[in-house]
């Protein structure tokens, strides 16, 4: 693989720390950012060494940081962390730096966005979508922390034969459709939850909240199960039982930190809403009750109070 600089595009926690991930694996690295300028050195700070031990470390890395105006460079590898909302346009910002036969991965919440930004690329070009389970804080503008260890994977978001690699070693997958609704089937109980609720990931296996939890449960099993399922492939296997168990799972090891929706309803910006829940009700062939629920609660502040007795009272 040519040792060409990566573009990566989003100052956020994730974006900062990719661009630290990268540096450290010999790659050049050039960031684009939007409003906060974290200037030409980031900060990482990790609680755990890669066995996931508890030690503290801090490492510094030098990163050329851009507004994508700036950019005079073309790109083979570029990597956008934003939210799902954000990514055709931020691509768009900068597509004319990008070759026509580059690799371009994304890391986003939720399902639907890789299709609009699929549909905008060249047919030579390679779109790569990826999930992490990686913890990251952004304290600063140029200052992460790495809260929890956690595993990335890229797959092609349409499969070419034959089959390529992703330009970094050891996170190729083929099944990276069902490792999206893998995640996203966790991220559609405990993300709306913790928003509307205002709480903990680790709370939502309170006991006040068991029955909620398990109506949210029952209901997805019941679509992804769904042989009209528009992903049914890739998702027949997750029961009840399953969901059950990768949510408990999640909502333990990340029990102290806050959603991403919860922090993005806590601070009055735009949620991936219509990309999670939203994505399960434009694409059920079953009708979702408590999808709707959780989608109306995070929407529309003025009927949040009403959302939760509702979701609460659910038997």
């Amino acid at each position: 693989m040519k040792n060409t600089p990566w573009l990566i595009i989003g100052a956020g926690a994730i974006g900062l720390f990719w661009a630290c991930k990268l540096e450290k694996l010999g790659n050049k690295v050039h960031l684009v950012y939007r409003s906060e300028n974290p200037g030409k050195k980031i900060t990482l700070e990790s609680l755990t060494d890669e066995e996931g031990q508890q030690q503290v470390s801090v490492s510094t890395h030098k990163i050329k940081s851009f507004k994508a105006e700036e950019l005079t460079a073309q790109y083979d590898k570029v990597l956008l962390c934003t939210k799902s909302f954000d990514l055709k346009n931020a691509f768009s910002q900068i597509a004319n730096h990008v070759t026509s036969d580059a690799n371009i991965a994304c890391l986003c919440n939720g399902i639907g966005a890789q299709e609009d930004l699929q549909n905008i690329l060249l047919d030579t070009q390679n779109l790569w979508a990826g999930t992490t389970s990686e913890g990251v804080l952004k304290i600063e503008a140029n200052h992460i922390k790495h809260t929890g260890l956690g595993d990335s994977y890229f797959g092609q978001w349409r499969i070419t034969s034959p089959a390529k690699e992703f330009p970094i070693e050891n996170m190729t997958v083929t099944n990276i459709h069902q490792r999206m609704i893998e995640k996203l089937a966790v991220n559609a109980v405990i993300n709306p939850i913790t928003a509307i609720f205002n709480i903990h990931n680790g709370d939502i296996l309170n006991d006040e909240f068991k029955p909620l939890i398990d109506a949210t449960l029952s209901e997805l099993s019941s679509v992804f199960t769904h042989p009209k399922f528009s992903y049914a492939q890739e998702s027949q296997h997750l029961t009840q039982e399953n969901l059950k168990n990768r949510v408990h799972t999640i909502a333990q090891l990340t029990r102290l930190n806050r959603s991403s929706m919860h922090e993005d309803l806590r601070l009055q910006r735009q949620t991936e809403n219509s990309f999670i829940s939203g994505f399960l009700l434009d694409n059920s062939p079953i009708e979702l009750p408590v999808q709707r629920l959780l989608f109306d609660g995070v929407a529309y502040a003025e009927q949040r109070e009403e959302v939760k007795k509702k979701l609460l009272s659910l038997p």
